[in-house]
Parts: structure tokens; C-alpha cells; sequence
């Protein structure tokens, strides 16, 4: 049972770090634009199941493959081109990652999504109702909706647009705070500066060791307007810092305080929400805790300052359709 326990924490602190704070859940043994107009779609063919032709090569759809969204959600920050309204008041998703677990060929797959990619977000009325999509940033996506449940359902809706109507079969999102109550329980995270971010603390040089407590915590994940060129690309670079130093850190906890998981979980447990039950957040975890984890990877495009005078990334037209193929399709010899 303590073993199934430790496996669970994992998980959560998984999507709680990459979320920072589950980023790297299924890690354990895996250390190791100028163009404005929206991307296509793709096309019908593309996504049904069975073989479909792309670039010239037929590919028939991997048979079983799980998915799973995690998201970090900033409620505090300022909500870009949004009304304060109740039904779109979520804050945002500015974390994303989406995760496919292949048990036909036991791997890992890691999208990492910038919350700056451009997609189609359904919108709300200030009364609940829905009113259409809107092309925006897909973090925004989390802002509608008047429960966690809605949030996490809207930001569902927008990745699976950005991905070509992707299946998205779960999700975990959790709210930022969550790390720096890691960060707390773990008695500081050591991490080693990516870039110069002596305008968040004049000792946070590049290279420097620093260990992560309290309020500095979220500031090291969440920082992003005043360091570097201020592109979302950078902060999801510094997260990956932080998420493979504090999965590093817990694991050594839990491995030296059988009690310790299970305390993180509870902590945890008042900041997320998932569309899974633990149990069966654990049968998933169980069966592919033991698979390969493979590199995180990115979709291709371009930033841009939009019209509105932020930051926006267009993905390459055929960036998402890659990726699927790639790790969701398997050529047909």
C-alpha cells in the first residue's frame, strides 16, 4: 500500500511541478509568426482513427495510447482582453503540457504548449452563455467558465483545437501557489539560475545556486515580462529547471520519510482539480511508471506582438500535425 501511496504522490507532484509541480510526473526513471492568420485545422482525414495519409506516407493510428493535460493556473495575475465578469474570472493557464502514455509501445511522450499559441477559444457571454470562438492566446481559455470543472473544461476545448481536435482523455490542473508550498515542505528547492534575473533579486545572476522558499518560488516560475526578451519560450525553459531539481528533492523526501507523500498530497489536494478520482489517477500512473520517457518537445512558430500589444505565438501551420504523427501514428510498410 505505501508503495502505491508513493507512486500517487509522484503524480500529483507531477502536475503539481510541471505545473510546476507535475511536470515531471512519470520521470522517476527518467533522469536523465509574422504570419497572423490561424493555423489550419487539418484536415477531417487527418484525425479519424485507422490510416490516413500524410506528407506522402501512410500511417495507421497507434492503438492504445492514454492522454493527459496538465496545467499550471495563475489566478492572481492580470487576465489579458478579459472582463472581470463571474463567468470568465478562472485566470489563466499558464502552464501547459500534455502528456501521451503509448502501452502498445511503452513511451512517454511530453508536448510542452506555450501559453502565448494562438487558437480558437469558445467565449461567454457576462451571463454563462456560450457565444462562438475567439482566435486568442489558448491561456486565456481558463478564464471562462464559473467552476474549476468549467475552467479546466475550456482550456480542454482549446488545446484539443490547437492540436487539431487531438483526443484529450484527462487532465490535472493545479494552481500556482502549490509550488511554493512544495518549495516550503521540502525546506527550499536548489536550483541553478537559467539567465539573468537580477531584476527579480540582484544574487539571482546567471549560474548562480540559489535555494527557492516562499513567495521567490513563484516568482522564479512565474516571472517573465521583466527578464531576458520577456517571451513565454524562456519562462517555460525555467520551469523544466525547477520542476527536474524539485521532483529530484521530493523523491529523495519520500524515499527518507515514509509520511511525507502522503502529507504533500494533502497539501495539494485544496489547490487542483482533475477530472480523474485518485485511483484512478494511480492506475494510470502504475502502468506507465515504468515506460520510457522520452525529451519534452515544443511546437514550432514564431512570436509576435499582436494588435493588442502582447505577446502571441503562432504555430507553424504543420507543427501539430507532426507531432501527432510522429508519437501517436505508426507508417504502414
Amino acid at each position: 500500500m505505501k508503495d502505491r501511496k508513493t507512486v500517487l504522490i509522484r503524480a500529483i507532484i507531477l502536475c503539481g511541478i510541471t505545473t510546476l509541480l507535475l511536470g515531471g510526473f512519470l520521470i522517476y526513471q527518467s533522469r536523465q509568426q509574422t504570419g497572423r492568420t490561424p493555423r489550419s485545422s487539418g484536415t477531417k482525414e487527418f484525425m479519424e482513427e485507422g490510416i490516413v495519409t500524410w506528407q506522402g506516407d501512410r500511417y495507421r493510428r497507434i492503438p492504445a495510447v492514454t492522454t493527459l493535460l496538465l496545467a499550471g493556473i495563475d489566478r492572481t495575475g492580470e487576465i489579458t482582453g478579459i472582463s472581470s465578469a463571474r463567468y470568465r474570472s478562472g485566470g489563466q493557464a499558464d502552464f501547459l503540457m500534455l502528456i501521451a502514455i503509448d502501452h502498445t509501445n511503452k513511451q512517454v511522450h511530453r508536448l510542452q504548449i506555450d501559453r502565448d499559441a494562438m487558437t480558437d477559444v469558445t467565449v461567454l457571454s457576462v451571463y454563462g452563455q456560450e457565444t462562438g470562438t475567439r482566435l486568442m492566446q489558448v491561456c486565456l481559455s481558463h478564464s471562462y467558465g464559473a467552476t474549476k470543472d468549467d475552467n479546466a473544461h475550456y482550456t480542454v476545448r482549446a488545446v484539443k483545437n490547437l492540436l487539431n481536435n487531438q483526443d484529450i482523455h484527462n487532465w490535472y490542473m493545479v494552481d500556482y501557489t502549490a509550488v511554493s508550498t512544495l518549495a516550503d515542505m521540502l525546506g527550499g528547492i536548489r536550483v541553478t539560475v537559467p539567465q539573468d534575473m537580477t531584476s527579480v533579486d540582484p544574487a539571482w545572476t546567471t549560474g548562480a545556486e540559489i535555494v527557492l522558499q516562499g513567495e521567490m518560488t513563484e516568482r522564479f516560475v512565474r516571472e517573465r515580462k521583466t527578464i531576458g526578451e520577456g517571451t513565454n519560450e524562456e519562462r517555460m525553459k525555467r520551469q523544466l529547471v525547477f520542476m527536474d531539481s524539485a521532483l529530484n528533492q521530493t523523491i529523495q523526501a519520500i524515499s527518507e520519510d515514509s509520511e511525507f507523500g502522503a502529507q504533500l498530497l494533502q497539501a495539494l489536494r485544496s489547490k487542483s482539480v482533475s477530472n480523474l478520482s485518485e485511483k484512478e489517477l494511480l492506475d494510470i500512473l502504475s502502468v506507465s511508471e515504468k515506460y520510457e520517457m522520452l525529451p519534452v518537445e515544443y511546437l514550432e512558430g514564431e512570436y509576435v506582438i499582436g494588435d493588442s500589444g502582447y505577446m502571441e505565438f503562432y504555430p507553424d501551420e504543420n507543427s501539430s500535425q507532426d507531432w501527432i504523427i510522429r508519437n501517436l501514428y505508426t507508417k504502414v510498410q
